[in-house]
């Protein structure tokens, strides 16, 4: 069975490779992982510059 991620920002289906983002650690030191679709991901991108 095909692992099929979803985009946590716009909730489609990733149809190609997108973006991973890293949430900073938590007071247990756990991190929390997005996935984002190449269309959220250059949204997201666009803040950080």
């Amino acid at each position: 069975m095909a692992i099929k991620p979803k985009c946590d920002k716009c909730k489609d289906e990733l149809k190609d490779f997108g973006g991973i983002l890293l949430s900073p650690p938590n007071k247990k030191d756990m991190v929390r992982k997005f996935h984002l679709c190449q269309k959220c991901y250059k949204e997201v991108s666009k803040g950080l510059k």
